[in-house]
């Protein structure tokens, strides 16, 4: 299968940087939305094989160097007590960083709750390159 410069379906507008805000949304809005509903219990093991299945995932998309999922365990409720007994992921429960490099852009992109905004906000929290 020939290889092709993705760069073509992009304006030629569009700067490195640009670009790397760009996918850094693409990630986060990914990692939000398949983690979002997914069933959980106030179970270490669960807890854990969910945060490392979802950091897996992410780090294969283009140009992700490091990605770290927190689940927020205060938050979680559900110790399987009943067959009917578990939680789902929302945004108040998750927190996760993602490292992105492209071309000459480093970036660290992040979700979590925001108390104050009562809102899981996703914001780029360092940006370095020209």
């Amino acid at each position: 299968m020939p290889k092709t410069n993705e760069k073509i379906f992009f304006s030629p507008n569009l700067t490195e940087r640009e670009r790397a805000c760009f996918e850094a949304g693409i990630k986060l809005g990914a990692l939000y939305h398949i983690l979002s509903g997914i069933p959980i219990q106030n179970n270490e093991k669960i807890i854990k094989s969910i945060e490392t299945g979802i950091e897996s995932a992410i780090s294969c998309q283009p140009f992700v160097k490091s990605v770290k999922v927190n689940l927020d365990r205060t938050k979680i409720i559900g110790q399987k007590d009943s067959e009917f007994d578990y939680d789902e992921i929302s945004g108040k429960i998750i927190r996760a960083e993602v490292l992105l490099q492209y071309e000459s852009i480093t970036l660290v992109a992040k979700v979590e709750w925001k108390d104050e905004l009562e809102y899981p906000l996703m914001y780029i929290e360092k940006i370095q390159g020209e």
